[in-house]
């Protein structure tokens, strides 16, 4: 079951573009190796009961998470993926929330906060405060994410070169980066850690055109002006392709 509120909040524009292509943002966006929740839970040194994860998606770090009986409370702002989420995880103890990291508030904390390539799209000025607020003391948080991308440099130079001058590049006011330096340097938080768990998969050359079709810059595109680059891209792609698929993972506990 998706909980919705009578009035979600608001998240930044790019950041809800994804419910359009929910479908194939399940069937293309890559999952996540068990290695990262043993890599997680052995930082933690204790058994994880509870966890609330950043922009969700349609849950492709969820179920891992879920797997290992950790009960997740799913943030997704968008209720179309939401709606993807839900149906994907059903039958794990997951509960979905249509809701952005900054609107949800609970006298709850708990034992782990992480998001899969999400936190970019969290307000900078207070993620990490908030964060602090809904651990519990030793609480970890964990933010990861895999490049995705084309491991020959060839191909990949060939896919940048097509993109140059089409993608808009991020915008301040949808995307907010962040640092190792901006976590460690975060009030309530401490001991961060990065690790890299790195792997390559075999994808076809379609397999790889239909994730970028789920990428946000390319979703701002006009839809004919999407058809044609993606059609490019690949015209120089030969039909299977190797992918980088290491995950960066950073951590850290809260110390207060």
């Amino acid at each position: 079951m998706v909980i919705e509120p009578s009035d979600p909040f608001g998240n930044s524009r790019r950041g809800l573009l994804f419910g359009s292509v929910a479908e194939r943002y399940e069937r293309y966006r890559l999952g996540y190796p068990n290695e990262l929740v043993d890599t997680v839970l052995g930082y933690a040194g204790r058994r994880l009961s509870t966890a609330l994860e950043v922009g969700a998606g349609t849950g492709k770090a969820t179920r891992p998470f879920a797997a290992c009986g950790i009960e997740v409370t799913a943030l997704e702002p968008d209720a179309d993926v939401a709606k993807v989420l839900a149906r994907v995880t059903h039958g794990l103890s997951v509960w979905p929330l249509v809701m952005t990291f900054e609107g949800f508030h609970t006298d709850s904390c708990f034992d782990l906060v992480f998001a899969a390539a999400a936190w970019h799209w969290t307000n900078p000025v207070t993620r990490w405060a908030h964060a602090v607020d809904l651990l519990v003391p030793g609480g970890v948080l964990a933010l990861f994410g895999a490049p995705a991308e084309l491991k020959n440099p060839d191909l990949l130079a060939a896919v940048n070169e097509i993109e140059k001058g089409v993608l808009e590049g991020d915008s301040p006011a949808d995307v907010h980066p962040w640092t190792i330096e901006e976590m460690a340097a975060a009030d309530g938080i401490g001991d961060v850690e990065q690790h890299e768990l790195p792997s390559v998969a075999t994808t076809t050359a379609a397999e790889f055109v239909g994730r970028l079709a789920t990428v946000s810059a390319y979703l701002e595109l006009a839809p004919d002006q999407r058809a044609k680059t993606l059609r490019e891209v690949r015209s120089v792609l030969p039909d299977h392709v190797d992918i980088d698929t290491t995950v960066q993972l950073s951590l850290a506990r809260r110390i207060n």
